[in-house]
């Protein structure tokens, strides 16, 4: 049978986390760690579990998965559209853009409002979220996507919250302008 969508599925894991360690490399450099690959023992859980139901329907249930391959290439694009979205954050964003949530304002740090986040708040957030979504939809695995809806997006709400209440200390009424015009387009989060 042919799993070339768990082939694909590797390829995108490397992809992202290489390039993401990179980046950090390129433009936080102070900040390059083992974390900078952006793997933890929670994201590692996550994806253990989502193996483990894309080889469990594999073998109870292969025409599951493969009458509805075609799925999968959907999956194929919606992880390219949100690596494309992430990595346009970060290149637009340079060093203004962290893995880590900065609580105290830096000398150069700069409110960026240009380029991708003129039309998206926190557009690395959305290109994660969706990527994450996208790999579920690549894997054909419907539990793994409806978790990973809910556990990303818990995760990001909290995440957006926390930043935000920095960034309006930060950057006072700059940031509640750009903030009330510019949506982040994930579900929920205004």
């Amino acid at each position: 049978s042919n799993m070339w969508n768990l082939n694909a599925f590797i390829f995108f894991i490397l992809f992202f986390h290489s390039t993401e360690f990179l980046c950090a490399f390129i433009y936080m450099r102070n900040e390059l760690s083992l974390s900078s690959f952006l793997v933890s023992k929670s994201y590692l859980m996550a994806m253990s579990f989502s193996m483990l139901e894309f080889f469990a329907e594999w073998y109870f249930f292969p025409v599951f998965k493969t009458q509805n391959a075609w799925i999968a290439y959907i999956g194929v694009f919606i992880i390219v559209l949100g690596e494309g979205i992430r990595k346009l954050a970060l290149f637009t964003a340079k060093a203004n853009f962290t893995h880590i949530i900065r609580t105290s304002k830096q000398e150069n740090h700069l409110l960026v409002t240009n380029g991708i986040y003129s039309v998206i708040r926190h557009p690395g957030y959305l290109g994660w979220f969706i990527w994450c979504l996208g790999t579920q939809i690549l894997l054909v695995n419907p539990l793994s996507l409806v978790g990973f809806y809910v556990v990303t997006w818990r995760f990001f709400n909290q995440r957006i919250n926390y930043e935000e209440r920095l960034l309006r200390h930060f950057f006072g009424d700059s940031y509640l302008i750009y903030a009330s015009r510019t949506p982040t387009y994930i579900p929920c989060i205004p």
